[in-house]
């Protein structure tokens, strides 16, 4: 009789703990930040008020995010028409030529930006890569996903459609 209820306790945490995701909380302002970018230049968010973006932090030498590139190519190319911008923060990635020589390789046509680890820690950006948001026209952040799930680039239509009709 313990025994099945020991079992039972067990189950019943196992379930509590793998569980679906919690769902994201309300929107909140994103951070600001002013990054460089791979072409010289320096992108801010206050730079690119009004545009619905998506930010993805990511790394070279992060499977998940590299398997993710033409998926982002694909997104950044069907949406880029209606405004939409798509920015990568490239994380723990060595130099700036190491980093733009991996870009040409992969043939990423969307901005990458320098990030570091106080935008990072900012955003919340502390349970691995990739990491991505959208952030709406207003600056507030609609939606976090986390790693790389096979519905994530249907979540991202969905929520950059919604922010853009407001």
């Amino acid at each position: 009789m313990r025994r099945r209820l020991l079992s039972g306790v067990g189950v019943a945490l196992l379930i509590a703990v793998c569980g679906p995701a919690p769902k994201t909380s309300e929107p909140r302002a994103a951070p600001s930040f002013d990054l460089p970018d791979l072409n010289g230049g320096r992108v801010s968010l206050e730079s690119l008020e009004g545009k619905v973006l998506v930010v993805d932090f990511w790394a070279t030498w992060c499977g998940p995010c590299i398997q993710e590139i033409p998926e982002y190519a694909d997104f950044w190319r069907r949406n880029q028409a209606r405004g939409i911008e798509v920015l990568g923060i490239v994380m723990d990635s060595g130099p700036p030529d190491d980093i733009m020589e991996f870009v040409r390789e992969y043939k990423i046509p969307y901005r990458q930006l320098l990030g570091d680890d106080d935008t990072a820690a900012a955003f919340g950006v502390n349970q691995g890569y990739p990491t991505t948001f959208v952030i709406d026209g207003e600056g507030m952040i609609r939606t976090k996903l986390l790693g790389s799930p096979p519905t994530k680039f249907e979540k991202l239509q969905e929520t950059v459609d919604a922010a853009l009709q407001g």
